[in-house]
């Protein structure tokens, strides 16, 4: 498709609520045994997700990174058992395209019957800054990093004042998903956007890694609330925009390693963690 980014509340629509007996079983069985902390809580998730308790564990995950794929995630990926490719999205180019191309990856994966997605999208760009920025109604200042991370003061305030400017253009769409996107003029985040919206539209349980995919899935969110209950996220990062999006969403990281690069390691170093959480419940 070319031209406009299509009305994300269609699709958004299609998502359903996950299992709530099998997440209510899954307590149970917690409440009933010693109790494993966070990995209950996976538990109880990959149950909902997967419609049934006990709850299988991941058998054919599938990790999309987007940009290039780095050595060291390939290596990761080889050792957690995930298969891992690059979701390449042409930059420059349409939102509408990339978005289509995110969807199409997800149903391509579906259909080969990947049962759980890791996505992770770094979005070293000031889109993702400008959305979470819009969607929580927040000054851009608060998502630029401080201390350590802002040494160049004056690059720092021309970020902000960019950004600031930017946000201004943006706001009159803050309510037509589709068009912000399309505003944002940055393809990889639409793309990321189509995928995890229809993952979640699929049934099918997604791990977030990086500030890319943050800001993505509070898209999601916001167009569909029910995308919320298909996701968790890796990591806590350090940056601004990936934390605020946890703030914003009341979200709980699988990890807290406090990883910042978004480059998939994350989020494939929760799987074994899922693996161990459907162990504990047989």
């Amino acid at each position: 498709m070319t031209g406009a980014v299509p009305d994300l509340t269609d699709l958004g629509s299609q998502v359903e609520w996950t299992d709530a007996q099998a997440a209510s079983d899954a307590r149970d069985a917690a409440s009933a045994a010693a109790g494993l902390g966070g990995l209950d809580d996976l538990r109880e998730w990959l149950a909902a997700t997967s419609f049934g308790f006990p709850p299988e564990p991941p058998r054919r995950p599938w990790c999309a990174v987007v940009g290039p794929v780095p050595e060291h995630t390939r290596l990761v990926a080889d050792q957690v058992g995930c298969r891992v490719e690059a979701l390449d999205v042409p930059e420059p180019g349409s939102a509408a395209e990339a978005f289509d191309r995110g969807v199409a990856e997800a149903d391509a994966r579906v259909d080969e019957g990947c049962d759980l997605l890791v996505v992770a999208d770094p979005d070293p760009s000031p889109s993702a800054a400008l959305l979470v920025s819009v969607l929580g109604g927040l000054e851009p200042v608060a998502l630029l990093p401080r201390g350590a991370h802002a040494v160049d003061t004056e690059r720092w305030i021309a970020r902000a004042e960019a950004l600031r400017d930017q946000r201004r253009g943006l706001l009159g769409v803050r309510g037509r998903p589709g068009e912000l996107l399309d505003a944002l003029e940055q393809p990889s985040l639409a793309a990321t956007t189509g995928l995890i919206l229809r993952a979640a539209a699929r049934r099918t349980p997604l791990v977030l890694d990086g500030a890319g995919a943050a800001a993505a899935a509070l898209l999601c969110h916001d167009v569909q609330a029910r995308t919320g209950r298909w996701w968790r996220f890796a990591d806590r990062s350090p940056d601004p925009v990936h934390s605020r999006v946890l703030h914003e969403l009341g979200a709980i990281p699988v990890l807290d390693l406090g990883t910042s690069a978004g480059d998939g390691v994350a989020g494939l170093l929760t799987l074994p963690l899922l693996r161990a959480a459907t162990v504990t419940s047989r």
